[in-house]
């Protein structure tokens, strides 16, 4: 029975996500932060953890790739991902009228993501953040919350989190496809498995021109596809950055170690993040 570790806690999308990759029979444990997720992983408290990294709306999950560029030393390989559709609700105490809510409750992510159905429906409530959709519907009858009536509240989360309680849900819904992206992260790397491989990269620049055009062109030359790249801070020093880049192919991959071995050239520093199968929706 595997352990798997996951931002949690129950009945948020990483959960559902962890679920529908390693079933009922695993053991799951919650952890509060990605940064968490993270340590039970190194520390072998689980086999598995699972992080989002990248919304189809609202873009890559900073703490995410942070943690990559904070711990580059840590055994943490990427050895899958898996991708799930989202589905919001906006989610209240029974007897509430929609139109008396004034303050909305849930993650950072699932606001943005709401971000234009809220002004349209909600132009004047205020947005609280909490640390998950769970927590946010959880806390729905604070008693210490003071600032709003219980019948003035609403949360954003899943469907799940309705069940079997006073409450009620009112599906959201968003015009464009909304999918986020899942990282499986273990102290394992992949073999090369017969299905399609993608492998994450990340990597810092020296400092001369063109360093960028020329690190990139090896891709080109070995006809290796690149499916995303994008910057984040170093962290270290103002307007220093490090690359993340997902392509297609495996690093054991004769064209891709050669592509790897010509990166090099043009890098001050770069590292697999893991090689793993290609998922569909």
């Amino acid at each position: 029975m595997s352990r798997v570790a996951y931002l949690g806690p129950e009945n948020t999308n990483t959960y559902f996500a962890a679920l529908a990759k390693f079933g009922k029979k695993s053991r799951y444990l919650h952890a509060p932060t990605i940064e968490d997720v993270f340590h039970l992983v190194e520390r072998e408290k689980a086999e598995y953890g699972v992080v989002p990294v990248e919304n189809s709306l609202e873009g890559s999950i900073a703490h995410t790739l942070d943690r990559f560029v904070d711990f580059k030393r840590s055994p943490v390989r990427i050895c899958g991902e898996l991708e799930q559709p989202i589905n919001h609700y906006l989610i209240m105490p029974k007897g509430t009228a929609p139109e008396k809510i004034r303050v909305v409750y849930s993650h950072p992510q699932a606001l943005a993501q709401c971000r234009d159905w809220l002004l349209k429906h909600y132009p004047y409530a205020t947005r609280r953040e909490r640390s998950s959709t769970a927590e946010a519907v959880n806390g729905l009858f604070d008693q210490e919350e003071r600032l709003w009536d219980l019948d003035e509240r609403a949360a954003i989360g899943r469907i799940e989190l309705v069940d079997k309680r006073r409450l009620k849900a009112v599906p959201i819904r968003i015009d464009q496809e909304n999918i986020t992206r899942f990282f499986v992260i273990a102290l394992r790397q992949n073999r090369r498995s017969g299905s399609r491989s993608k492998t994450s990269l990340m990597f810092a620049l020296q400092d001369r021109p063109g360093a960028l055009h020329s690190a990139l062109e090896p891709f080109k030359r070995y006809g290796i596809n690149l499916t995303k790249i994008e910057s984040r801070p170093s962290r270290r020093r103002a307007w220093e950055y490090v690359f993340f880049v997902d392509f297609e192919g495996h690093e054991s991959d004769p064209r891709v170690k050669r592509a790897l071995s010509d990166l090099q050239r043009y890098t001050s520093t770069s590292q697999v993040l893991g090689s793993y199968p290609v998922e569909k929706l």
